[in-house]
């Protein structure tokens, strides 16, 4: 919301766009948890209708602001890192383009969520080797999809920290460009944390301990974007002290 209201950020144009966007991400993706914790809490809902398109699109909108979430990640990394090698062309980018990048990703997810969907119905009792198959194949395909953004993060930011390592070296990068670094690079250490655990389950075989630890991670992930900003960006910081004096 200060993103996007107040202009609390004095990052690159299109960082802040990027960041508008999981903002929103985090946004959707609490409301989605508290329906959840609702349920859970409450036991009482079979049968009624709010139980009944919880369990039928709850889950599909956790899945699909949770894909959202890792590629708009992997674009933030990655629009990072064009941003600090390609300076010359990074001035001439537009926010619009960066919301551009952004409505793909969310329709991108939306539309797999969909595929999925007519998937689980194919393979809804799993009594035929097709529908074994086919799960999966779905099951994979998640798995190639959250490693492909995981991966994406990874290279991206490890590059960045070196570039950090050399702007603190110089000891003359400027406040927005150190910003923006700790910035992006806080939070794909958190995101890489938060979804590794899911990956590797996938991976190896799933466990209910790996499992339940990643419902955990991916949780703080979502908490810890608000923190993240206020410990790296200094004019989002200011904006909050003075909002709270």
């Amino acid at each position: 919301v200060a993103s996007i209201k107040y202009n609390a950020f004095s990052l690159h144009k299109t960082t802040v766009a990027v960041i508008q966007h999981l903002a929103v991400c985090d946004l959707l993706t609490t409301f989605t948890y508290t329906i959840a914790g609702v349920y859970e809490i409450s036991g009482d809902w079979d049968g009624e209708e709010i139980g009944a398109f919880y369990e039928e699109a709850g889950f599909y909108l956790y899945w699909f602001f949770l894909y959202a979430t890792f590629y708009l990640t992997a674009a933030f990394t990655s629009m990072k890192l064009l941003i600090i090698k390609y300076p010359f062309y990074a001035g001439v980018w537009t926010t619009r383009k960066a919301h551009l990048v952004c409505a793909s990703i969310w329709i991108a997810s939306l539309l797999y969520q969909g595929i999925w969907r007519v998937g689980a119905f194919l393979v809804k009792d799993l009594k035929t080797p097709f529908q074994r198959d086919l799960f999966l194949g779905l099951t994979w395909l998640d798995t190639i999809l959250a490693l492909l953004a995981l991966l994406v993060v990874i290279v991206t930011s490890s590059i960045l920290i070196c570039e950090a390592v050399k702007v603190v070296q110089r000891q003359r990068g400027d406040r927005v460009r150190r910003d923006g670094l700790l910035t992006v690079i806080a939070t794909a250490v958190v995101f890489c944390v938060s979804v590794l655990p899911w990956v590797v389950s996938n991976i190896v075989g799933k466990t209910p301990a790996i499992d339940d630890l990643f419902y955990y991670t991916i949780r703080i992930n979502v908490m810890a974007n608000f923190f993240v900003y206020s410990l790296t960006v200094t004019s989002f910081r200011r904006f909050l002290l003075q909002r709270a004096s």
